[in-house]
């Protein structure tokens, strides 16, 4: 039996595919679908990963999938927030400008039909602006980076499994002699 395969070019495949759908605006939408674009990324690592193994090779397992999961997890989360700003810096805000623009139709809707007291529209108002301002910060964007290294392993680990159910071998049952 051959031993199986490296995982470090399926983890970074993953990660770039979860750092590009998470860091462009737009396509960062996906992930509004239950991460849908970190599960993506994961369960894309161990597709990868499992065209990489020949009849010799060990079978892929379980852990191998945990383990793909959680490093294509933390290069999408350092490659979406490093992403992410040079988006910002490079076009502005695009995000926040159309986030803005649904917030205030959202707001003037509230206060038109009284559902929402004014005083509370312009505290709504007020905090909105608030985490805008602080989110174009350094503190921020670690924040950002610090929330990122959390939950996309734990996602793209979902992913993997998932990943690890549909492109595994299964075992042929064995019929009694």
């Amino acid at each position: 039996m051959l031993e199986k395969p490296g995982k470090q070019r399926a983890a970074l495949f993953g990660g770039l595919l979860i750092g590009c759908i998470s860091g462009l605006p737009g396509l960062n939408l996906l992930n509004c679908c239950c991460c849908a674009g970190i599960l993506g990324g994961g369960l894309f690592a161990v597709y990868i990963y499992h065209q990489e193994f020949t009849n010799e090779m060990l079978p892929m397992e379980s852990s191998d999938a945990l383990i793909l999961g959680i490093i294509a997890g933390i290069i999408g989360a350092v490659t979406s927030v490093a992403l992410s700003a040079i988006v910002t810096l490079a076009f502005g805000p695009v995000e926040i400008e159309m986030l803005r623009r649904f917030f205030e139709k959202l707001i003037q809707k509230m206060s038109e039909q009284g559902s929402v007291p004014p005083e509370t529209v312009d505290q709504m108002q007020e905090q909105f602006d608030q985490a805008i301002r602080e989110g174009h910060t350094v503190s921020g964007i670690l924040r950002s980076l610090i929330t990122a290294l959390i939950l996309y392993p734990i996602f793209s680990m979902l992913g993997g499994l998932i990943g690890f159910s549909l492109f595994r071998k299964k075992k042929l049952p064995v019929e009694p002699q």
